[in-house]
């Protein structure tokens, strides 16, 4: 199969909804062989047969899942984590639970280690390769209510940056993607259940310039980030807020 990513092997966290799932079709569809990872296996083994790939139940909090499933690649050329996300209960840092601290920080900045931890050795062995890592727009922006979710998307970014420094050597490349709003199912049910932090977000998009984001807009970056195309950028913060840090 001909492709921008043909003859080149995938692992996607996260990768049984959303942004992730996206990623997962687009770059099957672009010759990828890809391995999904995630804790829904009901969805995520749907998807894997729908692309060709292969599901490895997962949750990335747990070293122990990540090893083995990245273990299950034959070679590694691309790893996009994925997995993470907000609750809820997030708020101003005044008035937060910390024990939202320990659940965030363990889904997206812990999760996000694990996945580049067992990457790095796969990629080296094979000459180099691509992380793609996620943070997002309240890392960039002061005024999101989340302040824990904002902090662990931060750490995200200067992860992202010095494993793009220490690994440069080895060809590996990384670079983050920083989305603004995007129309997912976890968006339409923070929406659907009223949370009162979710509208002082979804507020200020209404006059954003080139709307909320689709998770395909952000598959597409990730493609970009994937593939050889961008061989020139590495620890770089892609912003992809439609126009929300300008405007």
């Amino acid at each position: 199969m001909s492709g921008r990513l043909a003859g080149k092997v995938a692992a996607i966290t996260g990768a049984s909804s959303g942004i992730g799932a996206a990623t997962a079709r687009l770059f099957a569809a672009e010759g990828a062989s890809v391995h999904l990872l995630d804790v829904n296996e009901d969805a995520g083994k749907q998807l894997a047969s729908s692309v060709g790939g292969d599901f490895h139940r997962t949750d990335v909090t747990v070293e122990s899942d990540v090893a083995a499933a990245l273990g299950q690649a034959s070679k590694l050329d691309i790893l996009v984590a994925c997995a993470g996300g907000s609750v809820p209960e997030d708020g101003p840092i005044t008035e937060a639970d910390l024990g939202v601290f320990d659940r965030t920080f363990r889904l997206d900045v812990l999760g996000t280690m694990h996945s580049v931890r067992h990457a790095v050795p796969l990629m080296a062995a094979n000459g180099g390769g691509s992380i793609v890592t996620f943070s997002s727009s309240a890392a960039l922006l002061g005024y999101v209510p989340w302040h824990i979710y904002s902090s662990a998307k931060g750490a995200i970014i200067s992860l992202t940056q010095a494993v793009a420094g220490q690994y440069a050597a080895q060809g590996i490349r990384a670079n983050a993607i920083a989305p603004g709003l995007v129309k997912t199912g976890r968006v339409h049910e923070r929406q659907g259940n009223g949370n009162a932090a979710m509208k002082v977000v979804t507020d200020r998009y209404d006059n954003y310039p080139f709307g909320v984001g689709e998770a395909a807009d952000i598959a597409n970056i990730a493609l970009f980030l994937a593939s050889d195309e961008s061989r020139m950028l590495t620890g770089e913060v892609l912003g992809a807020t439609g126009g929300l840090s300008r405007y």
